[in-house]
């Protein structure tokens, strides 16, 4: 896989190499076209992956929500062709 396994230990501690959870964020957003467009497309995949929170939740309040959603996404990433495939692999979960 592309990215290493997301534990819900990392919303709750710093290191100075990102986690992939951020490599993800990251990512999503470039699919999505950066800017709001990246952001409306991150948040379209978190909530099809089964982040059931709005934006201003952050990931640390449910750590293992998060940590679940972000693997879901992390597997999808690894065979999803683009930006609608990733979506509907996603949704079809």
């Amino acid at each position: 896989m592309q990215y290493e396994e997301v534990v819900s230990q990392h919303f709750l501690t710093l290191r100075r190499t990102p986690f992939p959870h951020v490599l993800i964020e990251q990512a999503l957003l470039e699919m999505g076209g950066s800017g709001p467009e990246g952001m409306s497309y991150r948040k379209k995949v978190l909530a099809a992956a089964g982040w059931p929170h709005d934006g201003l939740v952050p990931f640390a309040k449910y750590p293992d929500q998060a940590a679940a959603a972000f693997n879901r996404i992390r597997q999808a990433l690894a065979s999803a062709p683009d930006t609608e495939g990733l979506l509907v692999l996603l949704q079809a979960k």
